[in-house]
């Protein structure tokens, strides 16, 4: 399994870290345990396999979504950003994930999606 710069990781004990670095000759990993990095990676969740800057993109959208206190204005903001998303077919990851943000929160608020597709076969 091939990790990145700012992976969470798990130790054989099961005490959490954040990659931080990767020495490219030993393909040896730095793993920090506590601070920034693991403080920074702790708040947005366990997400792993996104490139730096895809991680930027979604640490900008989550921040915003968490600035709104209506649970229906962060699922708004959310659907609207999946949506511009799908359109780059590189961006899959990164949509998966704020789709698995919004899950929860509709699971949690007990909402539902305001537009959604149903396979015509399937009704």
């Amino acid at each position: 399994m091939g990790f990145k710069v700012g992976d969470n990781y798990f130790n054989r004990d099961g005490y959490p870290g954040v990659i931080v670095a990767r020495d490219p000759k030993t393909e040896q990993l730095i793993v920090e345990k506590e601070g920034p990095n693991f403080d920074r990676a702790r708040n947005f969740g366990y997400i792993n396999g996104l490139s730096p800057q895809e991680r930027g993109e979604f640490e900008t959208i989550i921040s915003e979504v968490r600035e709104k206190k209506d649970p229906r204005e962060r699922v708004a903001l959310l659907q609207d950003a999946v949506e511009q998303l799908r359109t780059d077919p590189k961006k899959q990851v990164l949509s998966r994930y704020l789709e698995g943000e919004m899950s929860h929160i509709m699971n949690s608020e007990g909402l539902s999606p305001r537009i959604f597709k149903i396979d015509e076969t399937k009704l």
